[in-house]
């Protein structure tokens, strides 16, 4: 009978007995993929891909990158194998690695499959990162104009079959538009080529939020506020009626799915929020940022726009202004956020809004919230003196 490894020897602590189950667990996983790999030396690379694809969703790294290893020992230049490791290598953290995976993938087959210049489109900056989305979209507008004329010479056309859909080719043209606006924002014609971008993006899907927001963008740098308000309030409604639906229990849940309601990330619903204040769409802004929060309430910046633009409409909303942006300096506190001059303007416009009337707590209950509370006593205060 083999010895017991987790037995408790004389003086052994429970961390160190925990980390020997901990360190057990990983060597079982490791011993699993070699298990697998020894005993199915048959695999084809596709399958052995198809393992590590399996595993990278599960996030178990350590055994996807075996199958991926096997995979390029038996193909070392295999386009779908180079673009797993390069994925693999992104989730883990290694950004130089992933781009000498789809950078060899480029070099093998320049001419087939859009994926690899995605990513380096992502990785990459500048003209560069332009040329890469460019090459990325002319394979996928080639890609989906094949894919389509097979359906319908094989009578079975349906844009559930389609692998490219026009979502994706539009949100590459935002990609461009966006390094135009940023990277490359002192580029010759780049103010032309952001405009181009974002008009063929909103042209390719016409439903896309992402192209509508960007636009808004384009447009108050330009100072035209009311084009901004314009494209802004359509963006969002593209989105978040179905938001609030789902959240009240209007929607069946067959008709939609709550992870692909909406397109738009945290983030750019943040950015969303921030564009709407600018605009002086105070309601809409509150309702989109309300609604992160549901999501989310351990966002210091959601808590603070919340304040800003009840701030921002005057008297009457000294108190909902004064309670937003409390939660956003406990928050602050709680989660350890790092924005000095975020806290700043909180604590200014805190202290020219002056104490309010009545317990917080009451406050919270009428406003319908979770109190939040820092992590200790010293946290808050710390914020506080800030």
């Amino acid at each position: 009978m083999p010895k017991n490894k987790f037995k408790k020897k004389p003086g052994s602590s429970l961390v160190e007995r925990k980390k020997a189950l901990r360190e057990a667990a990983r060597e079982a996983k490791q011993e699993e993929a070699k298990s697998s790999l020894k005993g199915k030396q048959n695999y084809s690379v596709d399958q052995l891909l198809d393992k590590a694809e399996d595993c990278i969703d599960r996030f178990e790294f350590e055994v996807a990158q075996k199958f991926c290893q096997r995979a390029l020992e038996l193909e070392p230049d295999h386009i779908r194998a180079l673009e797993t490791v390069g994925t693999l290598l992104l989730e883990v953290g290694n950004t130089d690695g992933a781009k000498q995976c789809f950078g060899r993938a480029v070099e093998v087959s320049p001419e087939e499959g859009h994926a690899k210049y995605m990513y380096l489109g992502q990785l990459m900056e500048g003209a560069t990162a332009v040329q890469c989305f460019q090459k990325g979209i002319e394979l996928m507008v080639k890609e989906k104009g094949e894919r389509e004329a097979k359906e319908v010479a094989a009578a079975c056309r349906g844009a559930e079959d389609t692998t490219i859909t026009d979502r994706d080719i539009s949100n590459a043209f935002c990609s461009i538009a966006e390094i135009y606006m940023t990277d490359s924002c002192f580029d010759e014609d780049a103010e032309n080529k952001c405009k181009e971008n974002v008009e063929k993006a909103i042209e390719t899907d016409g439903e896309n939020p992402e192209a509508y927001q960007l636009r808004a963008s384009f447009m108050l740098s330009k100072d035209k506020k009311q084009e901004a308000r314009e494209d802004i309030k359509k963006s969002v409604s593209l989105w978040l009626p179905k938001v609030q639906a789902l959240d009240k229990g209007d929607v069946p849940d067959e008709e939609f799915d709550p992870v692909e309601t909406v397109s738009l990330t945290f983030d750019a619903r943040m950015a969303a929020g921030k564009i709407l204040i600018e605009v002086e769409e105070f309601e809409l802004a509150c309702e989109v940022l309300e609604s992160l929060l549901d999501e989310d309430d351990e966002v210091p910046p959601v808590w603070y726009m919340l304040g800003w633009a009840n701030y921002l409409q005057g008297q009457d909303f000294r108190e909902n202004a004064r309670y937003y942006l409390t939660k956003a300096n406990k928050v602050y506190a709680k989660v350890k956020y790092e924005d000095a001059d975020l806290l700043k303007h909180i604590t200014d416009l805190l202290e020219e809004l002056g104490p309010g009337e009545g317990d917080e707590d009451d406050d919270d209950a009428q406003n319908g919230v979770n109190d939040v509370e820092p992590d200790s006593t010293d946290d808050e205060g710390e914020a506080m003196e800030h």
